[in-house]
């Protein structure tokens, strides 16, 4: 059994519990992460097959959508991929339950399956909303673009139109990132759990970015660790080719393989992370929602 606190807590120390918890279930969940790595790696095995060692540029990628069956393959491939990894994310968030609880992993499957209507209609409003995002994004991108541009010169205006799209993105998936826990965890259906999540972020979404944060700055800090011998070996002109010069099938499978990796080894600390947040996330909503009487009581 592994003990939550009773409290909201600061950032740092869900953080730090988040990564105890997914090292608690790290056994019970090496499973499910490998094959969520794999349904990842798919994409990158269909295209590195199409291309072989030719570079995967826009041109290549318009001509092979030209063809029929390409387009409709890659539709259908996206769609299973989405489908399939919603169900595994299902079974992680039970076996971290079951973790915290102390439960065995039995009938997991059954009831992750029983919750799947409600999570695809979910993500479909999830991607609604966000390609609506994505609109509203773009026409700020374009007015800010354009201010700074006066002011600027035509650099700035490249570059704050896409930290306008890539901003405007962040903040509303950080509202939103806890619709499965709500489906799963606490039986909400697909409205009610996307408001759910979003009112738990409310007042709370620096605290929520602050704490995805920390994880982004450790996986970042662990794979520049990983690769510095390779970098201190290699000259930096190969480097810069590397980074300049478009994925061929061989290197987009690579690089597949090496998420993959990445997947096994932090998607367990990721989602135990998750899984505290949500929790120290609801403690702040009944906090916040109690009435300064019932407190004082």
């Amino acid at each position: 059994m592994f003990a939550l606190d009773a409290l909201p807590q600061k950032p740092m120390r869900v953080f730090l519990h988040g990564l105890a918890l997914g090292l608690a279930s790290f056994r019970r969940l090496i499973a499910l992460t490998s094959v969520l790595g794999f349904i990842g790696l798919i994409p990158a095995m269909f295209l590195a097959e199409k291309a072989g060692d030719s570079q995967i540029s826009g041109e290549f990628m318009l001509q092979m959508l030209k063809q029929g069956h390409n387009a409709i393959a890659i539709l259908a491939l996206q769609f299973l991929i989405l489908t399939i990894s919603l169900y595994i994310n299902t079974l992680v968030i039970y076996r971290i339950d079951g973790t915290v609880h102390d439960k065995q992993d039995h009938g997991d499957l059954l009831q992750a399956l029983h919750k799947m209507p409600s999570l695809l209609l979910a993500l479909l409003l999830v991607i609604v909303t966000l390609l609506v995002g994505y609109l509203i994004s773009i026409l700020l991108g374009m007015l800010f673009g354009a201010i700074a541009g006066v002011f600027l010169g035509h650099a700035a205006v490249v570059a704050v139109f896409v930290v306008c799209i890539v901003a405007t993105l962040i903040y509303i998936c950080i509202y939103i990132i806890f619709f499965q826990f709500a489906i799963v965890l606490d039986g909400k259906g697909a409205v009610e759990a996307l408001n759910f999540s979003t009112s738990l972020v409310f007042r709370n979404w620096w605290r929520t970015f602050q704490v995805l944060l920390y994880l982004t700055f450790i996986i970042a800090g662990i794979a520049i660790m990983a690769v510095l011998p390779f970098a201190i070996i290699t000259p930096h002109a190969h480097w810069l080719e590397a980074f300049t010069e478009m994925d061929t099938g061989r290197t987009l499978l690579i690089k597949g393989v090496l998420r993959l990796v990445a997947t096994v080894i932090f998607a367990p600390f990721g989602a135990g992370i998750l899984y505290v947040l949500y929790h120290d996330l609801k403690l702040r909503r009944v906090v916040r929602t109690t009435p300064t009487s019932a407190i004082q009581a």
